[in-house]
């Protein structure tokens, strides 16, 4: 490299090494050297990490995902001169020198270059965050007083050294609001009495950097004031910037229904559970998942909550389930059950005990769990008419009859499984349209389980009428991990007649 650069990378380096000795994490000494060196983020932190390029290219191309990278010098002197000069670095390349540089995508990129990509790669940089790699950073979680705190987003040569202050009271009653999986805990102070208490939504922009990042978002992607304003408010709730590619799958008369939910402006009646069904199956996300709700776990600690802990390692359990890790289903499960216990409340312990039972029908095939579900009928209904946790408002004696099929299946007794769903079938409303052709689509399961080809393939074929005229999100995706399950008989009179069927309406290919 030129002389005069190199002279200053070994002054970054030397400045650099006597900081880290004082425990500065890479980004305070990012904002140190900007107040000497007028260069792009991405040099700085380079500088701050006292690396010449080479090694960079040379450690970015080992970290590439796809094996193939071949990045040269001169490559990343152009991206570290962009807009200048140069051109600018691709999204995917930033979010490997955050990781390299120990920092977060944003912290690399200037206002001005952030907001020249388009929305899903502003998406992948706002969810890159490697600062968990500098073993400088604090390791702390923040207490729930300071309710929708998150990690700072300093740019490189922001000067703000003193800590924030923090007001313990909500800034805002949009921060406060809590959707059905976290809206209740037991009063620390009195946990028979079980009174709700709105659990502060965490993680969420806590200042105007973080709400001029979105309104810079929604600016250029959304016209309309009013509609702006209402995805502004829809987004803070769930998470910021990112939260947008989510709500773009929702139209706009359902954003006005999820806020009018979340403000508890309106009920959460089906038609809400259904809204909140559409987002959560664009949410399979394991690795989000895992974080969000190991934060929501840090905070049931912290609130000293029993049935909240239950829940969130229910919910974990719940997860891994799902993830194909039966043995760390079974740890979350047994928490959630000594966390129940001690919450006193039946209808925690009626909704863990369903858990359990799932995770040990499908982990060890343990006939145990059709008595765990008998355990969680009397449960739930001794709970009903009690003070209760509002997340569980949908916990009735019928509704967890409705794992039984579930677990009979994992059990490999499909026969009792279509008696059980034949029968629940015959009971259930004609107003339960929704619940029928789920309801449907596991007796289909298990006649797939039992080679019963034709009847399957016709009971798929009675959900999928329901699919036609419903929005669920769930039923489609369950139809279509149902007909996967046919593929061995793909070749089938029957199952080709269904998938002509599947095709008209577009549920698959």
């Amino acid at each position: 490299m030129p002389g005069e650069g190199y002279r200053i990378l070994l002054d970054c380096r030397r400045r650099s090494k006597a900081l880290r000795a004082r425990s500065f994490t890479f980004d305070q000494i990012a904002d140190v050297l900007a107040l000497d060196h007028d260069v792009s983020p991405l040099r700085l932190y380079r500088y701050a990490h006292g690396r010449t390029a080479s090694d960079v290219v040379a450690a970015h191309n080992d970290l590439d995902p796809a094996g193939t990278a071949s990045r040269r010098e001169a490559r990343l002197y152009d991206y570290e001169a962009w807009p200048a000069t140069g051109r600018r670095v691709p999204a995917r390349t930033v979010v490997i020198l955050a990781r390299l540089y120990q920092t977060t995508a944003r912290h690399l990129l200037t206002d001005e270059v952030y907001a020249s990509y388009n929305a899903p790669n502003r998406d992948l940089l706002d969810r890159a965050d490697h600062r968990h790699l500098d073993p400088r950073q604090p390791r702390r979680t923040p207490a729930p007083a300071a309710c929708g705190e998150a990690p700072s987003t300093r740019k490189p040569g922001s000067t703000d050294r003193a800590p924030l202050s923090r007001d313990p009271r909500p800034r805002s009653t949009i921060r406060d609001v809590a959707l059905p999986s976290r809206g209740l805990v037991p009063a620390p102070d009195d946990r028979a009495s079980m009174e709700p208490q709105t659990v502060p939504a965490r993680g969420l922009p806590p200042g105007p950097a973080h709400y001029a990042e979105l309104l810079r978002a929604l600016s250029a992607e959304e016209a309309d004031v009013k509609r702006r304003e209402l995805l502004f408010e829809l987004a803070l709730l769930l998470g910021g910037t990112p939260a947008l590619s989510l709500l773009r799958h929702l139209t706009p008369s359902q954003w006005e229904r999820l806020s009018a939910v979340a403000g508890q402006r309106a009920p959460i009646d089906s038609g809400a559970i259904d809204l909140l069904e559409r987002l959560t199956v664009r949410l399979w996300e394991y690795a989000g998942a895992a974080r969000r709700y190991n934060e929501g776990l840090a905070a049931a600690h912290e609130l000293r909550a029993p049935a909240l802990l239950a829940h969130m390692h229910g919910l974990l359990a719940y997860m891994s389930l799902y993830q194909k890790k039966p043995t760390v289903a079974l740890d979350h499960a047994f928490a959630a059950e000594g966390w129940a216990r001690e919450s006193g409340n039946p209808l925690q312990r009626a909704a863990t005990a369903i858990q359990i039972a799932r995770v040990i029908s499908s982990a060890k095939r343990d006939e145990s769990a059709l008595r765990l579900l008998d355990r969680a009928t009397d449960l739930a209904d001794r709970g009903q008419g009690r003070a209760t946790l509002p997340h569980l408002f949908w916990l009735t004696p019928d509704r967890v009859a409705s794992y039984g099929t579930f677990c009979l299946m994992e059990l490999k007794q499909s026969g009792r499984a279509i008696s059980e769903a034949s029968q629940r079938l015959a009971a259930m409303s004609p107003d339960s349209v929704r619940e029928r052709g789920i309801l449907q689509l596991e007796y289909a399961n298990a006649l797939i389980q039992k080679r019963e080809i034709p009847e399957a393939a016709a009971m798929i074929g009675e959900a999928v009428q329901i699919v036609e005229g419903h929005s669920s999100a769930r039923l489609t995706h369950s139809v279509r991990q149902a007909r996967t399950r046919l593929q061995p008989w793909q070749d089938s009179k029957h199952v080709r007649d269904l998938d002509e069927q599947l095709r008209a309406l577009s549920i698959v290919g």
